[in-house]
């Protein structure tokens, strides 16, 4: 059941029923990509990428097999925007309890590479980082499903996809980002617990764009 909340600072004590996700090689948000993924570029690349390390670097991505194979099957696309409906579509059409293994999958907001590359460089204090950890556990605790961030929050699609910006592109600043993912999760701790569920899965959604954006770039 979801229970309602009245704050973060009350949940955060409610960790013994957590289950912390496990990294794996699918795990996605890792600052790395399987060593066998192929250089792709633009569509044309991915159209022409072999099946099974695409199928591999896509569920890395996505942290879907089955997605990535459905994606992967449906090539050529004629249009990046065709590439990202394809996964959208696949994405709605995957049962509950699949998804919620999918979004249970991803690092925690506290453990993102973005997050711990700020945190050992002394962007970030240990406050800052603890902030951040009680407010996963407390969503997580509440709403029953790991928190995905807006994806709007990270600032970029590299960032979605933790992964090296490009030279000279912006970056939000670190403590800003920590405020507004901190911001969003008491926003979103008081939803009911469905509307909490749609956004997540909405963010997904968004989320897998902004990865194959990485990719292949929008026209």
């Amino acid at each position: 059941m979801f229970s309602a909340v009245t704050g973060r600072k009350r949940l955060v004590g409610s960790i013994g029923v957590m289950n912390t996700p496990i990294a794996t090689e699918t795990t996605p948000l890792f600052a790395t990509r399987p060593a066998c993924s192929p250089a792709i570029r633009d569509l044309h690349g991915f159209n022409s990428a072999p099946a099974e390390q695409l199928t591999t670097l896509l569920t890395f991505m996505t942290a879907s097999r089955e997605l990535a194979r459905t994606v992967v099957v449906g090539r050529p696309y004629l249009t990046p925007g065709d590439l990202y409906a394809a996964a959208a579509r696949t994405l709605q059409t995957l049962p509950t309890p699949l998804l919620m293994d999918i979004v249970n999958s991803h690092q925690p907001i506290n453990r993102v590479p973005l997050i711990e590359d700020a945190t050992r460089s002394g962007e970030l204090s240990a406050d800052q980082v603890s902030d951040l950890r009680d407010a996963a556990l407390g969503y997580a605790t509440t709403q029953e499903h790991l928190f995905i961030a807006d994806p709007r929050l990270w600032g970029s699609a590299e960032a979605v996809a933790m992964i090296p910006v490009k030279e000279g592109q912006d970056r939000p600043e670190i403590s800003d980002i920590v405020d507004q993912l901190l911001a969003d999760v008491d926003d979103r701790m008081l939803l009911p617990g469905g509307t909490a569920w749609e956004l997540t899965v909405s963010h997904l959604e968004e989320s897998n764009r902004l990865k194959l954006v990485t990719l292949v770039p929008e026209d």
